[in-house]
């Protein structure tokens, strides 16, 4: 029983920011697609993606469970490597350059770009254990899940200016790449039976693609 009203009060919890992100969301939307104010929501766009991100890693981080953040600061730390890796050399994704709009850089890097990652993959975890609780199958749909969002998420970048390839068309290794990276981050969390209650990680990632795809029309 007490599990039982600890999952509803969550997913009470879980809805209610969800709803709080989705008007910010769509100002940030009409933002972007009206020229005259889209260079102010970009000069905003670090700062909206950390605040949004950080609210969406709330309630996991208070339901206290180690593993989780220990898995969470591993995939943060290899994300931002091979970012700061593919930056200098084009391996594994293909040869590309950040622009300015995502703000600080370390490492040729925006500092926010691996952190929005070790969202997209949790979410992606989240919605795949939904799905099936074989291990494998689930970090198979991890992956995929990410690499749809990636898919969607990247003519809108580099229309925005977040990067810019430097090749004729976007690398088909740059999907391979993030679908092993996501693969096998989820794998790791699915084979230390890790788990988390909260649905908001999901929840954000789908309102980022819904913003992406929108975008994905009428920007890129």
């Amino acid at each position: 029983m007490k599990s039982a009203l600890l999952r509803i009060r969550a997913m009470n919890r879980d809805n209610l920011l969800a709803l709080i992100m989705i008007p910010f969301y769509t100002v940030g939307l009409i933002g972007h697609i009206v020229e005259a104010t889209r260079p102010l929501i970009l000069s905003l766009s670090p700062y909206f993606l950390l605040i949004f991100g950080a609210l969406a890693l709330l309630p996991p981080a208070r339901e206290r469970r180690p593993g989780v953040l220990l898995w969470a600061v591993g995939t943060l730390v290899v994300s931002f490597a091979l970012e700061a890796v593919g930056t200098a050399t084009g391996v594994p994704f293909g040869p590309y350059t950040y622009g300015t709009v995502l703000g600080v850089h370390l490492l040729r890097v925006p500092v926010v770009i691996a952190f929005n990652w070790v969202i997209v993959i949790l979410g992606a975890v989240i919605l795949s254990r939904r799905i099936t609780s074989h291990p494998l199958l689930a970090a198979v749909i991890a992956g995929a899940a990410a690499v749809l969002f990636d898919f969607i998420m990247e003519p809108v970048a580099v229309a925005l200016d977040y990067w810019t390839w430097h090749a004729p068309t976007i690398p088909l290794q740059n999907y391979g790449s993030w679908f092993a990276i996501a693969l096998l981050s989820a794998l790791a969390f699915n084979l230390s039976r890790l788990s988390v209650r909260s649905l908001l990680p999901a929840y954000y990632v789908g309102i980022q693609t819904v913003f992406f795809l929108v975008l994905r029309f009428t920007v890129a």
